[in-house]
C-alpha cells in the first residue's frame, strides 16, 4: 500500500513548492502548513481512478462518486486518444489521472478558483487535508487508533477543523494552491513510475507509436510496493518536510 508514501512525498513537495515561490508570494508558517497539507492530499488524488484506493474511500459517498466519474472520464479519454499500438485495457487505473498533463490542468483550475474565491480555497483545503489525514495515518501501526483516524467521518471532521483553523488564522495559500496541488499529483506519478508497472508519463505525446506508453526507469531500478526502497522514501520525506518547513518559514 503506497498511500502513506505518496502522502509523505506530497507533504515535502508542498513545503518545497512554497519555498520556491516565496520570492513571488511571501509565505509564513501558516501558509507552509496549509501547503504541506494540500500537497500531501494532492499526492493521493491520482488514485481516485481506483475503486478501492485510499483516495476513493477517504470521504465516503463523496469520493466514491468522484472515483466513478474519474474512471469514466479516464476511459473515455483513453478510448479517444489511443493508437493501434497501445495495449488493450479499460483505460481507467493508471491512465489519465496518472499523467503530468492532468496534474497541470487540475492545478491550474484549482489555483484559479482558490485565488478568486475564499470559499473555493476552503473547499480545496478541506478536501485535500482529508486525503492527507487518511494517507498519513496509514503510516501508523495497525490498531484501533489507526482505524479511527482512517474512517471517513473522522478524516472529514479533522479536515474541517484544520481548514477552519488555518483559514481563520490567516493562512492565505490561494496563489500557491495550484502549484502545490499539481506538484503533489506529479510526485505521485513519479513515485508510481518507479514501480514495476510504470505510468503514461508522455501522454498525450507518442512514444514508439503509443500515446499510453508506460514509462519508468530501467526495470533493474524499479521496486515492488511494500519493499525497503519505498520505506526509505517515505520516512525521508516525513522527516525532511517539517525540518525544511521550520528552517524556511
Amino acid at each position: 500500500m503506497m498511500a502513506p508514501s505518496h502522502a509523505a512525498t506530497g507533504l515535502l513537495a508542498g513545503v518545497l513548492a512554497t519555498a520556491a515561490l516565496s520570492p513571488l508570494t511571501p509565505a509564513g508558517p501558516l501558509d507552509y502548513t496549509a501547503a504541506a497539507a494540500i500537497g500531501a492530499g494532492a499526492a493521493l488524488l491520482p488514485d481516485i481512478d481506483h475503486p478501492r484506493s485510499t483516495a476513493t474511500r477517504s470521504q465516503g459517498p463523496l469520493t466514491a462518486a468522484l472515483s466513478w466519474l474519474a474512471r469514466r472520464a479516464s476511459a473515455a479519454v483513453h478510448h479517444r486518444t489511443r493508437t493501434a499500438a497501445d495495449a488493450a485495457t479499460d483505460g481507467m487505473h493508471r491512465h489519465l489521472w496518472h499523467t503530468p498533463a492532468a496534474a497541470l490542468a487540475l492545478g491550474l483550475a484549482a489555483g484559479t478558483a482558490a485565488t478568486l474565491s475564499t470559499a473555493a480555497l476552503a473547499l480545496i483545503t478541506w478536501f485535500t487535508t482529508g486525503l492527507a489525514v487518511r494517507g498519513l495515518a496509514q503510516a501508523l501501526p495497525r490498531g484501533a487508533d489507526r482505524a479511527r483516524l482512517t474512517s471517513w467521518p473522522a478524516t472529514t471532521l479533522i479536515a474541517l477543523a484544520a481548514t477552519a483553523l488555518l483559514i481563520g488564522s490567516g493562512a492565505s495559500p490561494g496563489p500557491l494552491v495550484g502549484a502545490v496541488l499539481a506538484l503533489g499529483m506529479i510526485v505521485h506519478v513519479l513515485g508510481d513510475a518507479l514501480t514495476r508497472t510504470a505510468v503514461p508519463l508522455a501522454w498525450p505525446f507518442r512514444v514508439g507509436g503509443r500515446r499510453w506508453a508506460m514509462i519508468g526507469p530501467p526495470r533493474a531500478l524499479r521496486f515492488r510496493t511494500g519493499t525497503w526502497p519505498e520505506y526509505v522514501i517515505r520516512w525521508t520525506c516525513l522527516i525532511a518536510a517539517p525540518a525544511v518547513g521550520f528552517l524556511l518559514a
